[in-house]
Order: structure tokens, then sequence, then C-alpha cells
């Protein structure tokens, strides 16, 4: 623990909460920030869910890219780039209205250079930690992800607090100051980088990468990956199709205003964050497989009441904040899983479950935008059966 937080590695693990903090707030602000955005771009929900579908583009790229090549990088330096991504698509959104106009294409364009940004940052945050603090990865990363809770439950309040459906315009306002943080964690980072470069795995560039020239696709040619892939998609389906349209379902279906509806994902993500600070200790009593299928399978059952069953806005969301809770710490649990499944391919195995996330970000949010057109209910009944796959088709352990 002394050498975990000492110096250099000190900065390293500040910097990584920093990154997941920004790219839990860019990620989730698309959400409570949808009907300002689609007011201003003159969209409708399909659209708006094509936004998130683009963005999702850039990830299977970088998931892929990463998944093949990502063990012959220095991935320090690498996730100060992709950070950069993020703060100059972040930067360009923000600056649109005045420089570019409601443009949709150009939100587009944008939106699929945050998704190489923030999906790379996903990656390759849990293959640092995998590999520079490797003794306390299980502890490590938990913290790290609950960073990306802490960004992910402030999104709607900082959402709310800048944004006003009177005035369309103001959509870009997050974007423009998470752009901005974004951009100066990325300097500290390439820096510290470079200064601790020889307390690390990528002291050795040139071993590490010829390790990595034999047979970089190999852990693809496993079951146990395929199973991981469709365990954390149909996870992130769920995560991802309800924290994006919760807010205008509990709007038009529960007729909540506009500012308690982004509440309702403060309240989930709130859940989620107590639960990845507290899940190593979870993970001591029940190991991380139990764990990981037990807070599926109950969420899934607190979702149906909470769809079905007329309660007070209290009640609703209390249930939803113990459905964050449950699930907040599935994914890091799911890469910790696949990194111990496959320990010495690091970053291919935390791009399977990046992929997973990658595709679920690419349909979900289009298709229940779609179905939410005819029936917001439907829609949110619809990803029920997710939690229960990506539950029953987690690989055993060999």
């Amino acid at each position: 623990m002394k050498n975990l937080l000492s110096g250099g590695r000190l900065a390293l693990l500040l910097l990584c909460f920093a990154g997941f903090a920004l790219y839990g707030m860019y990620y989730n602000s698309f959400g409570a920030n949808a009907e300002v955005t689609m007011a201003y771009l003159g969209i409708d929900e399909v659209r708006n869910g094509a936004i998130m579908s683009v963005q999702s583009v850039g990830c299977l790229a970088v998931a892929v890219f990463l998944g093949l090549f990502g063990e012959r990088l220095n991935k320090i330096l690498a996730l100060a780039v992709g950070l950069g991504l993020l703060g100059a698509a972040g930067l360009c959104i923000g600056l649109m209205p005045w420089l570019a106009g409601g443009s949709y294409a150009l939100m587009l364009g944008f939106s699929l250079v945050a998704g190489l940004g923030f999906i790379s940052i996903d990656l390759l945050t849990n293959s640092v930690v995998a590999d520079v603090f490797q003794g306390n990865k299980n502890r490590v990363l938990p913290y790290v992800h609950a960073f990306y809770g802490g960004g992910a439950m402030l999104a709607p309040v900082f959402v709310t607090a800048l944004v006003s459906p009177e005035r369309p315009e103001s959509f870009a306002l997050p974007y423009l100051i998470i752009g901005m943080a974004a951009l100066a964690a990325a300097a500290a980072l390439a820096v510290t980088g470079v200064r601790i470069r020889g307390g690390t795995p990528y002291a050795d560039m040139s071993e590490i990468r010829r390790r990595a020239r034999q047979n970089p696709a190999e852990i693809f040619k496993e079951s146990r990956a395929w199973l991981f892939l469709l365990s954390g998609f149909m996870n992130l389906a769920f995560q991802t199709g309800l924290t994006t349209w919760l807010p205008r379902y509990c709007s038009e279906v529960r007729d909540i205003g506009f500012t308690a509806s982004g509440l309702m994902v403060t309240a989930y993500f709130t859940g989620a964050l107590v639960m990845r600070l507290l899940s190593p200790l979870a993970y001591a009593k029940l190991g991380v497989r139990r764990f990981y299928r037990g807070s599926l399978l109950t969420s899934a059952v607190l979702y149906v009441l909470f769809l079905l069953l007329p309660m007070p806005y209290w009640a609703a969301a209390g249930v939803i904040g113990v459905m964050g809770l449950l699930q907040g710490a599935t994914v890091p649990t799911l890469v910790i899983i696949c990194c111990d499944a496959f320990p010495e391919r690091t970053a291919s195995a935390s791009s399977i479950i990046v992929f997973g996330v990658s595709l679920a970000s690419l349909a979900s949010p289009v298709l229940m935008g779609r179905i939410m057109q005819d029936s917001p209910q439907a829609a949110m009944l619809s990803i029920t059966a997710c939690t229960v796959i990506a539950a029953l088709s987690l690989p055993r352990s060999k």
C-alpha cells in the first residue's frame, strides 16, 4: 500500500480518478440534456439516440484496435491521448452555438471524436490499473470506477444547473466545461507518464512489443471471451438505456418536472457510487462471480416493480437508488473477472468488456428511442431481460 500511495504513482492514480470522473460526467450528461439538445438541433428521439450510436462507432473502432494492439502501447501516454480527444470534442461542441450554429452533422462528427476519447479512457484505465497496481487491482479498480459513478451522479445536477429549456443553446455549456477540464487533465497525465515510466511495466517497450506481437488475437479464440462479451453487452444495454431515457420516461409517463426527472438519474448513480466504494468488502464476503450474478438478478426484480407499481416520487427515487446500489459495481467486477481469466492480456481482456459497452451504446439508445416514440412504458420494460441474460451468460471459471 505504501508503494501505491507514493510519488508519481499517487499522481497517476489521482489523474485516473479525474479521467473517469470526467468520462462519467460527459457520458451521463446526455440523458439529462436530451430534451434541450433536441430542441436546439431540431431533431426527434431517434436522431437524438443516433448521436450515441455514432459515438459508439468510434468506441467499436478503439475497442478493436486496442484489443489487438493495445499491449504494444505505453498505456499511460495512450490514456492521455484519449483524455485529449474527449477534451477536444467537448470544447468543439461547447463552442457550436457561437461558431457553427445548430448543425446536426457537426454534432455527430464531434460525438464520434468524443467516443474515441472516452472509450480509450475506459479501456486503458482498466488496463493501467491491472498493470501498474497489479497486487491491489481488486481494491483500486472499484475505486477508480467509483469516480465514474461520482461523475455520473453529478451529471444531471451539473446539466440542470447550466441548461435551461427556455434557452436551447445552453445545451452546449456542460460540454464546454468538461472539455476544458479534460484537456488540462490530459496534459498533466502526459507529463506524469513520462516522469514515472521507469517505475512502471512500460519502461522497456521493446520487450513488451515483442511479446505482444505473438498472436494478439489469442483470447478471442476462446469461447469464454465471447460469453464475457455477451454479458458485458447485455449489462450495458440495460444501464445505457435506463440512464439515457429515464428522465424522458419520468417526464412523459409519471408527469415529473424537468429537474426532478434528471435527479432520478442522480439517485441511480448515488447508489452506484456507494457500491463502488463498498464492493471490495462485498467481494470478500460473496466472491466476485456470486456478487455479479446476484446484483444483476435482484436489480431486474426491482426494476419491474418500479415500472409496474404506482408509487410516490420519493419511493420511486428510492427504488432507483437501490438499483444503482446493486448495479453500481457490476462493470468493474466484470473487468476484474475477465482480467483474471486472461492475466497476460489485460488490454485485450479489458477490450472485451469495452467492446460490449460500445455495442450496447450503439444499439440501445436508438432502438429504445424508436420504441419511446410509440410507448415509453414498453421501451423501458423491453430492457428488463438484458440484466437476466447478463447474469446467466457469465462463463464458469476454469
